[in-house]
């Protein structure tokens, strides 16, 4: 949807050079283009559009940002005169698709989808990296949950919603739990993605400081992190710093294989950057997951229904806290199991389980893997990215029903 493409970002980044900004580390600029429709019984009622652009700065450990593109707000982060810049340019904000184009029907359940575009571009030294994303597509559902796809979005990844069913709650205590592809996902995202993000590790804030070579778990079970993957709404052609995106292996078959790392974090961890990504011009980039890609080479034919007592289709969210070392799964959409089939329609709840009693409980993982609207938008200290996952069903105990 680009209508042109940025020129003289090469030469922008020369003068930035030769301008000898004491301290400088990197510059970073980002265009953002979003439109919301709200719905209401599967029709438009209202929309809503808006258009963001700034940069930001490194300079001396400091990050300075402002809104806006040109060159006297570029030369205020850099301290130095503005005709010392040359002209430049960045692509226009494109037009805002048609949703009726993208989605003839919605579905009665949505009350509202948001699209965004965006642009960005990332100078270090005499180099610019213009830095390109997957356009997203975030529905609102209407109890307020939030799924998010890479646009047009797809009504058929969203879990139904149970009717005509009787509404039980689940009996608390320790329970065998089978987690469909989307809750899967989410467990994978707080138990593995986040913990091997380089600052957490670094600063003795994940479980997993110090231990990458250590296995973990004994299903053999294989996580990469793939921002290539522009199906998922985490991918990018270059990170926020402008290295170029590549696949790292976290988990090896149960083993912990890698981390993800900025430069800042690279060196001391010994591994490749590559994954720094900021929530906008106003926050610093940051090691952050983009899309989880989960695999199992014993993976069972089909889901291990006979051996569970609950089935979770989704989640409303997942947290990992690391004083305590609690995973807590807050369940959206379950069922109760017996000898295989699904007998009543759970309410909400949650399930609580330790690092140790999660890892050492993955029983077994079965087809089919897919890809889902979750994990979604991922939050780290307020700061919030879009995040991709694909995993298999995986059936687990060490979890309690709260």
């Amino acid at each position: 949807m680009e209508r042109d493409q940025p020129s003289g970002l090469a030469e922008l980044a020369a003068a930035v050079t030769r301008a000898r900004v004491p301290g400088l580390e990197d510059l970073y600029f980002e265009r953002r283009a979003e439109s919301l429709w709200h719905l209401a019984a599967g029709r438009v009622v209202a929309r809503e559009a808006s258009l963001h652009e700034g940069a930001a700065a490194r300079r001396d450990g400091l990050l300075l940002s402002g809104d806006g593109l040109d060159r006297t707000v570029l030369a205020g982060l850099l301290g130095i005169a503005s005709r010392s810049l040359p002209s430049f340019s960045v692509p226009h904000f494109p037009e805002p698709p048609s949703l009726g184009d993208a989605l003839s029907e919605p579905p009665a359940g949505w009350t509202g989808v948001r699209w965004r575009w965006s642009w960005a571009a990332a100078l270090t030294g005499r180099k610019a990296v213009t830095i390109t994303r997957p356009q997203l597509a975030e529905v609102t559902l209407a109890d307020g949950q939030r799924a998010l796809f890479c646009w047009p979005p797809d009504a058929g990844t969203l879990p139904e919603s149970p009717v005509g069913r009787t509404v039980d709650d689940a009996r608390p205590g320790k329970a065998r739990v089978l987690l469909a592809p989307a809750a899967a996902a989410v467990l994978l995202h707080e138990l593995v993605g986040h913990p091997l993000e380089g600052d957490l590790l670094l600063h003795g804030a994940s479980p997993w400081s110090g231990r990458i070579g250590e296995c973990i778990m004994q299903l053999p079970l294989s996580v990469t992190d793939d921002p290539t993957r522009f199906d998922l709404p985490g991918g990018f052609s270059s990170d926020d710093e402008g290295t170029a995106a590549a696949p790292r292996p976290l988990l090896a078959e149960g083993v912990l294989a890698g981390a993800l790392a900025d430069r800042r974090t690279a060196e001391r961890l010994g591994v490749e950057p590559g994954n720094a990504r900021r929530a906008g011009v106003h926050s610093p980039p940051r090691p952050r997951i983009s899309n989880l890609l989960a695999t199992a080479n014993c993976a069972l034919p089909e889901p291990p229904r006979t051996d569970a007592a609950i089935e979770v289709l989704a989640l409303a969210s997942g947290t990992l806290e690391p004083a305590s070392g609690l995973l807590l799964l807050r369940v959206r959409t379950a069922f109760s199991l017996r000898r295989g089939t699904r007998r009543r329609v759970l309410a909400p709840f949650t399930l609580v389980g330790t690092v140790a009693s999660v890892t050492g409980g993955l029983l077994a993982a079965a087809q089919p893997s897919d890809r889902g609207a979750e994990p979604g938008w991922c939050a780290k200290d307020g700061e919030v990215v879009p995040t991709g996952g694909l995993a298999p069903w995986l059936l687990i105990e060490g979890l309690e029903v709260r």
